[in-house]
Parts: C-alpha cells; sequence; structure tokens
C-alpha cells in the first residue's frame, strides 16, 4: 500500500470532532479493500473485522481533528471563530482554512496588523476573539452559504514529503494511525489470522474519547488496542516530555495492562522494530483511557508514534515509525494461540 497516498487522502477529507462523516466515507472505502465486513455505529464510528475466533482484539485509532466553527458573521462578512477540540489560536494568523457553507469555500485568518497595535498589544499572542476569518466575498453571499456552527478546518493541502522518509501536514493526529490500521490490514491480507481483529476508526476523541467508550462497549473485545500520537523532540520541550521520531512508543502506567504491555514490547523485538516505554501515572489522554474500563473492564495497551508541533497544520513524523507501527500490530496479531489467556493474567 502507498502509505503517503492514504494519508494525503485521509488528511484531505473533513472531520472535526463530532462531525466526521467525510473522513468516515474515506475511511470506509480503504477498509473495504481489505474486510468484507465493513460497518458504521449509530455514533459513526467505522469498523473493519477480519479473521476469526478468540481473542477478539480491537484496534483504535481515531479519525476526528481538531478544528473551528462559525460562531458569528460580522456586518461586513467576516467569519468569526471558536476552536473546537484544541486549536491554537497562535497558529492561526495567516493560515489558510476551508469552510465547509452549503459549498466548501475557501478563507484566510487574519488580524490587526502589528503596525496598528500598541507596544504592550504586539508582545502578546493572539487570541480566538482577536481574529477573523475572510471568504472574499461580499456580506450578503457569506450570510447565502454560511451559516453558525458550520465546521471549520485548516486548509486541505497535501502533506509535505520532507528529508529522512518525514512528512509534515495537518491532522496527522490521528489520521496518520488510521493509516497504520489499513498498512496492517494489508500485510494481513496474505496470512491466517488465530483472532478476530476488529479495526475501528474512532470518533470524538478529542473532547472525551466517546467513540471509542461506545466502540469498545459495542464491540465488547478481549483485548483493547489503542494508537494516537505523542510528543517528539522540539527545540523548548522537556527531553522527558518527548520521545525520538524513529521510535513507537510503548505506554505502561496506569491505564495499561501488564500482560498486553509485555505482548506488545515482545511483538516490538520480534519484527525489529525501535521502541521505548512512555510511563503514564494516569489519564494517557487517548482512547485506552475510556476503552479499559467498558464491559467490566478490557484489557488494554497504548502504541503511539512521535510526531512534532502536534495540532498544527504541520504535524511532523516520520513514515518509517508508522510503518514499523504495522509491523509491530501484526506481529502482535499473529502471536494469538490456544494459549491467549494467558496474556490476561496478572504474574505474582
Amino acid at each position: 500500500m502507498d502509505m503517503f497516498e492514504a494519508l494525503s487522502a485521509l488528511t484531505a477529507a473533513p472531520g472535526v470532532t463530532g462531525n466526521e462523516r467525510g473522513a468516515a466515507d474515506v475511511v470506509s472505502r480503504y477498509f473495504k479493500a481489505y474486510a468484507d465486513d465493513v460497518r458504521r455505529d449509530r455514533l459513526g464510528n467505522v469498523f473493519a473485522t477480519v479473521g476469526s475466533g478468540k481473542p477478539v482484539v480491537l484496534i483504535m485509532a481515531h479519525m476526528d481533528e481538531i478544528g473551528m466553527t462559525v460562531t458569528n458573521i460580522e456586518e461586513n462578512g467576516m467569519l468569526r471563530l471558536q476552536s473546537v477540540a484544541g486549536v491554537d489560536p497562535r497558529v492561526l494568523p495567516g493560515s489558510e482554512v476551508l469552510v465547509y457553507g452549503k459549498e466548501p469555500l475557501r478563507g484566510v485568518v487574519g488580524a490587526i496588523p502589528p503596525h496598528l497595535l500598541s507596544e504592550k498589544d504586539r508582545e502578546s499572542a493572539y487570541k480566538m476573539e482577536d481574529l477573523a476569518c475572510d471568504l472574499g466575498l461580499a456580506p450578503e453571499k457569506v450570510r447565502e452559504l454560511v451559516n453558525i456552527g458550520d465546521s471549520v478546518t485548516f486548509a486541505p493541502l497535501p502533506p509535505l514529503k520532507l528529508k529522512n522518509n518525514r512528512a509534515a501536514g495537518k491532522t496527522f493526529d490521528d489520521r496518520a494511525l488510521v493509516v497504520t490500521m489499513l498498512e496492517a490490514l494489508d500485510m494481513l491480507k496474505s496470512r491466517k489470522l488465530g483472532c478476530t481483529a476488529v479495526f475501528c476508526a474512532t470518533v470524538q476523541e478529542e473532547r472525551g474519547s466517546f467513540g471509542a467508550k461506545t466502540g469498545a462497549f459495542g464491540v465488547d473485545p478481549d483485548i483493547g488496542i489503542a494508537m494516537d500520537v505523542t510528543h517528539a523532540p522540539t527545540p523548548g520541550v522537556d527531553a522527558m516530555d518527548a520521545l525520538e521520531m524513529d521510535k513507537i512508543s510503548i505506554a505502561r502506567g496506569s491505564n495499561i495492562h501488564p500482560g498486553v504491555y509485555k505482548r506488545l514490547t515482545d511483538a516490538a523485538k520480534e519484527c525489529g522494530a525501535a521502541w521505548e516505554a512512555e510511563v503514564y501515572m494516569g489519564h494517557t489522554g487517548t482512547d485506552a483511557w475510556e476503552t479499559q474500563v467498558e464491559r467490566g473492564g478490557i484489557p488494554t495497551g497504548l502504541l503511539s508514534v512521535p510526531v512534532r508541533y502536534m495540532h498544527t497544520n504541520v504535524e511532523t513524523m516520520s513514515l518509517d515509525t508508522l510503518r514499523n507501527c504495522s509491523k509491530l500490530l501484526v506481529e502482535f496479531l499473529m502471536g494469538f494461540g490456544e494459549s491467549w489467556e494467558e496474556t490476561l493474567c496478572f504474574k505474582d
């Protein structure tokens, strides 16, 4: 599978948290190339099931993205925006955006020029209320095409290829890990699974992992694996808060079942994928958190790929690490046999 092509298609699809239909349509098309059993639930999660028998392993990566919503239309036709699930207003001035009104409308986000700001104001970052979205249309045309509550995303520009097989773009959090699931499905085409693998592109992770909560309840899996991004080294970021871009993060902590953690680390060693333990003392901020407490408790693990500049339109990661994450996942799934329940036993 061409991972960069899939990444380009997925990141271009609209899917602001709570309004993921556009992204779900693209995910469904890709899933249908690898699985006969593809479905959506009532919340909007998309599932693809392969294999048969026990254990049932639920693999999740969220397809919702951070974005904005239109909160007001000024008399001159300018749009006022508010963040949905984590857009940093510091990166917005000068950004290209797409407004999903009655038709997609290209726009730019601007603010008062620094020349017209007081010296004190120039020292402060712009807030959302300081910014306006300009569609270049007459006010009456804006009101005809745009309604309060319409979604707004960063411009769906294709990812930028960088040196060392790295890429930068919007919505790698977490469409890149949806691509990891697709690559794993592609690898599994020629193999016979000893378990049932349910791949799920979840919704509303950025608002509280509501898709993982309902998805895990509906599937009732024996094991859950969440996949997301984590922080890569960036100038100014404490080394304790970041992982090298060429290593997969395998989470360890109160959110993570120790047996599942061991199986993931064993799989990483078997397939030769570079990895590092990432310790969480509490909430991982991922779909793993809600999954582990569904259905009376689901043994859960978490895989993450490091990304720089998270929640911007230039999220940057290694495509090699992304592919290695797929290899690790396949190795994990292929390792189940008749004694799979021993994975879930707490050892003294």
